[in-house]
């Protein structure tokens, strides 16, 4: 293991504002595995180690072995205060992968505000006229099909 991951660990953890005996009871690591793998001690940790320790923070395993594979935490002291709370958040994963799935089918960021904008604008008043709207014209088209 080097010290890559030992520092990966390590920024991970505190990121995530956790202490190691924090993330030892999270994990199911041992707290003092944990102390060793950052300082470099524990230089050769099982995969399951590795997996417990990623699960817990959110990671994936990959994370600590590969140096191309990055988390928007690599980012993090560069990122505005109120995006670095809510990447912490555990609730941000649905959104994050929701943002992901938008950039993989080229759905650009200006189209998403657009978009959030439209909701924004729209009361609940109007949106439930252009639901009674659409059921109407649903009903309507349904019932002028003729069966023959």
């Amino acid at each position: 293991m080097t010290g890559n991951v030992a520092e990966k660990l390590k920024k991970i953890r505190r990121l995530r504002n956790l202490s190691t005996s924090e993330l030892a009871r999270i994990s199911g690591v041992h707290q003092t595995t944990i102390s060793a793998i950052e300082n470099g001690k524990h230089n050769s940790p099982g995969i399951e180690t590795i997996e417990r320790l990623a699960k817990a923070l959110r990671v994936s395993p990959l994370y600590f072995f590969e140096d191309r594979v990055q988390t928007p935490f690599d980012l993090f002291e560069n990122l505005p205060e109120e995006v670095k709370e809510f990447l912490l958040r555990e609730e941000s994963l649905p959104y994050l992968m929701l943002s992901k799935e938008a950039y993989e089918n080229g759905i650009s960021s200006h189209t998403l505000h657009q978009l959030l904008n439209v909701l924004r604008e729209s009361s609940p008043n109007q949106m439930e006229q252009r639901k009674n709207k659409s059921t109407r014209k649903f009903f309507k088209a349904r019932n002028n099909i003729s069966v023959t």
